[in-house]
């Protein structure tokens, strides 16, 4: 949900500016020995499967966003990916709405960058970040066969995109606020609303605030704030007020989320792998923790359960039971969840819309869903200070959280994770600086020296493909893992699970060496990759079976 904080502090910060072998045998050109091909036709380079319970499928990255986004174009928005309605995993009955489409938009400064070097680095790694939000969103999505209250969530998704839910991407605060500034001032302004709701907010110098175009607006509000700081903060209430609460206001501007990407990592890169050390690229102020899971399903609650009537138990249950969390912690009793007084003030004055819930029940489920997904393993408190760090100490200490969260949400992150093969080479080089030892990704929880804390999130993937240039190994874990390298060499452990390995080439165009403890498959783009505990291999025109 939107955050009345965030307009302003756009607005008091002044003037805007426009991450040895045995039994040893070979299979070349579409014969082979010691393993056989299961046949068909498959389908391209993307790893892993088509998830038959998705309620949304994300689009490809754009830089054209939609007719009715235009006002967050003309701000400077100029990335975009369509999160549309999977009409063959529906189980309910459409609704007549005459959108079917969640938006996410993002903005890419290229004028930060000297070489254009730079600048495609940086713009491919807003790429990737972009991408995760989506599989994120996917991940919340995904119908839960079986369960409580997840089996069906297709009404989630057709709802947000009946309301236009929209998640807008900045690199950081200061971006934040100057696009969100830009928005909710440019509204007010489309609307004819903008000098009215200066006047409403009924302050006795706000006529000294120049309300004939947005410019000037703007341009006028930094000599205001300066000289009448609280009068300016009773106007700016009004205006963002105004633009929430109007019939006229686009639907998809007052039913957005913010998220940045300082805040927000892809699986591999160095933040992700060392939980922000200092030795990472420096993200800016406040870039200490990865809050993708938390800020998209604000949006996703605010946009898609709250107001939907067939999940009004899920989200009175959870409203209610963080309602008496706090109530406990204030009293000065036990309590899983202690979030501040200050914090809980907050909340309660973001609260504009009582149809999306009030915020405490979002910080609530975010706080619990981090927790669950262990992302504070590592650490002594979680989210606004949640005491439960893992799943077996949720089922202890807050059972109603987990047994939600169970019968909502996947156990396993529902996308195919890209690692960054860089960011993996990034956290060993400083990790452990000795040296000797090949960058490794594991998807398995670290259980004894060197103990790696970011396993205790990573642990939780199933689909994982190597991005990047720069050779590095992967462990995968005990469920069925679907997994694609790079063009490098690489080694990578199935584990148990039925495992799948993927490689972007057609079967005739490689040679596949049988080995009695692993196999390697050697195509001209993607070097030779040495494959333990694999079941299969799936090219783009076969599936090859490894099971001796």
């Amino acid at each position: 949900m939107f955050k009345k904080q965030f307009i302003f502090l756009a607005l008091l910060g002044g003037a805007l500016s426009g991450c040895g072998s045995d039994n040893n045998s070979a299979t070349t050109g579409g014969t082979t020995s010691g393993g056989t091909s299961t046949g068909g036709t498959t389908g391209g380079s993307t790893t892993g499967q088509t998830y038959s319970n998705q309620t949304v499928v994300p689009g490809k990255i754009s830089d054209t966003l939609p007719q009715a986004l235009s006002l967050a174009k003309d701000a400077g928005f100029n990335m975009y990916i369509p999160v549309s309605i999977n009409t063959a995993s529906q189980q309910s009955v459409r609704t007549n709405s005459s959108n079917d489409t969640i938006h996410i938009i993002a903005y890419f400064d290229e004028t930060l960058y000297s070489t254009d070097k730079e600048r495609d680095a940086a713009r491919e790694i807003v790429k990737q970040k972009t991408q995760r939000a989506a599989n994120i969103m996917q991940h919340f999505l995904t119908n839960l066969p079986e369960s409580t209250y997840g089996v069906d969530k297709s009404s989630i998704a057709e709802l947000m995109a009946s309301r236009h839910a929209t998640l807008m991407l900045t690199a950081n605060d200061d971006a934040n606020e100057e696009m969100l500034t830009k928005l909710f001032i440019t509204e007010a302004y489309r609307q004819g609303q903008l000098q009215q709701w200066v006047i409403d907010a009924n302050q006795p110098n706000s006529h000294e605030l120049d309300t004939s175009t947005v410019a000037r607006f703007l341009q006028s509000s930094e000599a205001f704030d300066n000289t009448y700081p609280d009068q300016f903060e009773a106007v700016i209430e009004e205006i963002l007020v105004g633009v929430q609460t109007s019939a006229n206001s686009q639907d998809w501007l007052v039913h957005s989320q913010s998220l940045m990407f300082r805040e927000l990592t892809v699986e591999g890169d160095c933040h992700y792998m060392s939980n922000f050390a200092n030795y990472c690229e420096d993200l800016g102020k406040h870039a200490d923790r990865d809050a993708g899971f938390e800020e998209i399903l604000h949006l996703v609650q605010a946009q898609g359960i709250a107001p939907n009537p067939k999940f009004k138990t899920f989200q009175d249950q959870f409203q209610q039971r963080a309602l008496d969390l706090y109530n406990r912690h204030a009293a000065g009793q036990d309590s899983v969840w202690q979030p501040t007084q200050s914090s809980w003030n907050d909340w309660l004055s973001d609260d504009i819309d009582p149809e999306i819930g009030p915020s405490y029940s979002h910080e609530y489920l975010a706080a619990a869903f981090e927790a669950y997904m262990g992302m504070w393993e590592h650490t002594s408190s979680g989210l606004d200070s949640y005491q439960a760090l893992t799943r077996s100490d949720m089922r202890n200490d807050d059972f109603e959280a987990a047994f939600w969260i169970e019968n909502m949400f996947h156990d396993y992150l529902q996308y195919t994770a890209h690692i960054d093969s860089a960011g993996v080479e990034t956290y060993y080089n400083n990790r452990f600086p000795q040296g000797g030892l090949t960058p490794t990704f594991h998807m398995s929880k670290s259980t004894h020296p060197p103990m790696e804390p970011y396993t205790f999130k990573s642990r939780w993937l199933v689909n994982a493909k190597i991005i990047g240039d720069v050779a590095m190994n992967l462990t995968a874990n005990d469920q069925d893992n679907t997994i694609e390298g790079n063009s490098q060499n690489n080694v990578v452990d199935g584990k148990d699970g039925v495992d799948t390995y993927i490689v972007s080439e057609d079967f005739s165009n490689c040679t596949i060496f049988h080995q009695k403890y692993s196999d390697s498959v050697n195509c001209p783009s993607t070097g030779i990759d040495e494959l333990m505990n694999f079941e299969k291999i799936k090219f783009n025109d076969q599936v090859i079976s490894l099971t001796k």
